[in-house]
């Protein structure tokens, strides 16, 4: 915001927001929460997460690649499986608190999928995944496991 404006800013976090609903939509998810420019999204399929994550990194680097916007779009995905608390239309716990901090590890470009996620979709042989690798995260007792998923 401070480089480009007040008004370039909102239209590209608008294009950005933009990309993910419509894909949530498409993949069949249910937008919970936005913070700025970071969606808290979910998802009653592991899969259908994963393949929500490959279609908005896929649509921002078409967007990107065609030179058609001043401002390349990049992001970072971290997704984490498990049951949350919901409070209306709000969820909390361990589950969101993980996802939040997966994607915090993750780079532009970049989809991390916890190993709990990752092992509910192994046996599909739909996605493929780049070795894993141990990391602490703020808040979280246990080492976890993270793996990337090889989307493009």
């Amino acid at each position: 915001t401070e480089r480009l404006g007040d008004h370039a800013a909102h239209d590209v976090i608008r294009r950005h927001n933009a990309v993910v609903r419509e894909q949530v939509a498409v993949h069949g998810g249910v937008e919970v929460e936005l913070q700025g420019d970071g969606f808290l999204l979910a998802f009653s399929d592991p899969a259908g997460a994963l393949r929500c994550a490959t279609a908005i990194q896929k649509q921002f680097r078409a967007q990107n690649e065609s030179g058609e916007h001043e401002e390349a779009i990049q992001v970072r995905i971290g997704l984490h499986a498990g049951r949350a608390i919901r409070d209306k239309d709000r969820f909390f716990g361990r589950t969101v608190i993980l996802a939040a901090r997966i994607a915090d590890q993750a780079t532009g470009g970049v989809v991390l999928a916890s190993s709990e996620l990752k092992a509910l979709v192994d046996a599909t042989g739909e996605f493929e995944f780049v070795a894993g690798r141990r990391v602490d995260l703020k808040g979280i007792s246990e080492t976890q496991e993270l793996f990337e998923l090889a989307w493009s």
